[in-house]
């Protein structure tokens, strides 16, 4: 759920530029046909408004309210990240805390301030779920189409498993299966583990299953309202155990947030670009 070192050609340069090096290497990359599992979750990206959409709106902002019901607790904060640099800025209602991500460092304020999951863990995590499918147009990733479907509410999924190589971002030995829709090619839910050292501390790596729910178009960008979390055992879905609200989502003009670290705010890590 971490920012990969290479999530896309979109993720280093300025927008324009940026776009005109995607555009030259996927023509490079038409010599070399994508591998099925790969092509399948372009589908989804396509099918959910295209990678352009998603990098060229700007910065997105909204509000993921974290429901964790079998621990009894919520997490909630408004964000605004910005797609192409994955600079971000947390604010918790409530509370004068905020944290972030700006060039690379990660950052708390104020000096003093707290938050209920460790901050650099959070930064990124909620727009991880949110982002589904555009989030794994990644360089770093790899793709598997599974044999088997996976049936979800009574529907037949189509699931293509996404890993990293060694060293790739912060928890490179993550995993998520995308279910896709056979018919739309939009995503349905995910799989995944959580193996970064800010909340694994070693054991048994639990895998859950996350729902995409009530998709609406953001700019031309369809993104989830809401999300369903469910345990997994022995790779069969099983109870509902936690709710995602996703609510104030909307495209923000690219420039008009800051992303900073405010002034005496602790800086968490620094993370090479």
């Amino acid at each position: 759920m971490k920012i990969r070192k290479s999530l896309s050609c979109l993720g280093v340069l300025g927008v324009l530029f940026s776009l005109s090096a995607c555009q030259k290497k996927n023509e490079e990359v038409t010599e070399t046909p994508m591998s099925p599992g790969k092509a399948l979750v372009m589908e989804a990206i396509e099918a959910h408004g295209g990678a352009e959409n998603w990098y060229a709106n700007g910065d997105l902002k909204f509000r993921w309210t974290y429901h964790m019901s079998d621990r009894g607790r919520t997490v909630d904060t408004v964000q605004v990240i910005d797609p192409v640099s994955w600079n971000a800025v947390h604010t918790v209602p409530g509370s004068d805390v905020t944290f972030g991500r700006n060039e690379g460092s990660y950052w708390l304020a104020p000096q003093d301030g707290a938050f209920m999951m460790p901050a650099q863990f959070w930064t990124l995590t909620p727009v991880y779920f949110l982002g589904i499918p555009f989030v794994f147009n990644d360089e770093g990733a790899n793709f598997e189409l599974l044999e088997e479907t996976k049936s979800f509410q009574g529907k037949d999924y189509t699931q293509v498993k996404i890993t990293y190589g060694a060293g790739s971002g912060e928890s490179p030995d993550d995993h998520y299966v995308l279910l896709i829709d056979p018919d739309s090619k939009q995503v349905r839910g995910t799989y995944y583990t959580v193996t970064s050292p800010f909340v694994y501390k070693g054991g048994e790596v639990i895998e859950k299953f996350l729902s995409l729910d009530g998709l609406k178009d953001y700019n031309g960008v369809l993104l989830s309202t809401s999300h369903k979390t469910y345990t997994m055992t022995d790779g069969v879905i099983g109870e509902q155990m936690r709710y995602t609200e996703i609510s104030e989502t909307e495209f923000l003009a690219r420039g008009e947030t800051d992303f900073s670290a405010p002034e005496g705010a602790k800086i968490l890590s620094n993370t090479p670009e």
